[in-house]
Formats: C-alpha cells, structure tokens, sequence
C-alpha cells in the first residue's frame, strides 16, 4: 500500500510537517490546509493583516507615546480644542473664572468698602464688590456688571458711592434711562443708603451691605495708625 504524504514547512514556526494528516501545523497551529499551495505568504494562504493608515497593528503598540497617552492604531488623543493631548501636565480649559461681577483679572488693589447682592432678576445670587469712590453700574461695563438684565443700560446706568472722609454711602441715577428705586421709592437724584436697604434697577434687586463706617475703616488700618 501506498503511503502518501505531502511534507511542507511551517512558514510560523519552520517546522516540517505532513499536511495530508495535519490541516495546520501541530508544533504551532499555523501552516497550510492540504488544499492549499505551500507558496502562499501566510497561515491560510493570506497575507498577514495590516492596520489602515500604516498604524501599528494591536500586537505592535508602542509603549508610551504622546502624553502617554496612545492609541495603537490611531495615534496619541489630541482634546477637541487643539490642547495637549492628556498626561501632559497642562490644563486647556484654564480660563479666568468671575464670580458675581467682579474683573477676570482678579484686581483687588482697591480694598472692598461694601458689596450689592443680588436678590432678585437674571443674576440673583452674585455679590458685587464696591470700592471708595464711584462704583457706576451696568450691564457689560462699569465697576459693578450685572449681567442678562435687558432693562438695564450697558454702561453708566447708575452708581453707588463711598465717602471715606465721611463714612457714608449713596446711591443714584447716571446715564441710564429706567427709573432706579430705594425700597420702593424712586431716586431722582443721589440719596444716602444705609445696611440691607433695597436698590431695584430694572428687573433687578440689590441689597446693600457696607462694611465701613465707626466701628471699622481702611484709614484706622493704615499702617502705624494700628
């Protein structure tokens, strides 16, 4: 009897092997089935598989990569903005945060007299520093911005006032053309304010809280004045 056999080598492993008893290479699992020609390029007469784009087949990742932080087909992962890609110790989204309506720069060169706290309208729960001087009022500009109330000027509307010689606070009409009201009374003109009195402009409702006055003052804090 006759015996056939039909030896080919492993093109995995190298090692021969009779493909009319085994259908794939017994030393490795790959090899040719009997059907097929020995020439072929790999297992199962295919040419092994390549990632798209000339990326890194998944067995090939490199360690690493930008940021540490890589996709073995697709590259390092950049954030939508155009930042660095994550583990690169930087914060794209670090952007100055203003609370209330106080300056993106965080300047508090001027030392706070009082503040006005909305308690009613589109920005209610934001506090507003007040320095001495003239604090002027307005929706996109001024020292004190109160932002989404339509019925107030953009800038100039109204101002709050610190006499330091005096230790008394006002409030009064600017450039706006809504009336302004001090607990419930409209203001024609600057008229003295005093702790929790009401200011409505527009929509909006402000509570007056000042911090200087007998008991406290910048001037007594003055360095060698104790």
């Amino acid at each position: 009897m006759e015996i056939k056999t039909s030896m080919v080598t492993c093109p995995s492993c190298g090692h021969p092997y009779d493909s009319a008893k085994n259908a794939r290479c017994p030393h490795c699992g790959g090899g040719f089935a009997p059907t097929e020609a020995p020439g072929g390029a790999g297992a199962g007469g295919f040419t092994p598989t390549e990632p798209l784009s000339g990326g890194f087949a998944p067995t090939e990742a490199p360690m690493g990569g930008a940021g540490g932080n890589y996709n073995a087909n697709f590259g390092a992962t950049i954030p939508p903005d155009g930042g660095q890609a994550s583990g690169g110790g930087s914060n794209p989204f670090d952007v100055p945060t203003v609370i209330g309506g106080g300056k993106a720069d965080g300047d508090l060169s001027e030392p706070v007299v009082g503040w006005l706290v909305c308690i009613e309208g589109p920005a209610r729960g934001a506090d507003y520093r007040l320095h001495a001087g003239y604090n002027y009022i307005g929706r996109e500009s001024g020292d004190v911005r109160i932002r989404g109330d339509q019925q107030i000027s953009r800038q100039n509307h109204a101002m709050v006032a610190y006499d330091s010689g005096e230790h008394l606070y006002f409030v009064g009409p600017s450039a706006g053309r809504n009336l302004i009201k001090v607990n419930g009374h409209a203001v024609l003109q600057a008229v003295e304010i005093k702790n929790y009195d009401i200011i409505s402009i527009g929509t909006t409702k402000l509570i007056f809280v000042g911090l200087c006055g007998q008991q406290f003052s910048w001037e007594k804090r003055e360095p060698g004045n104790g």
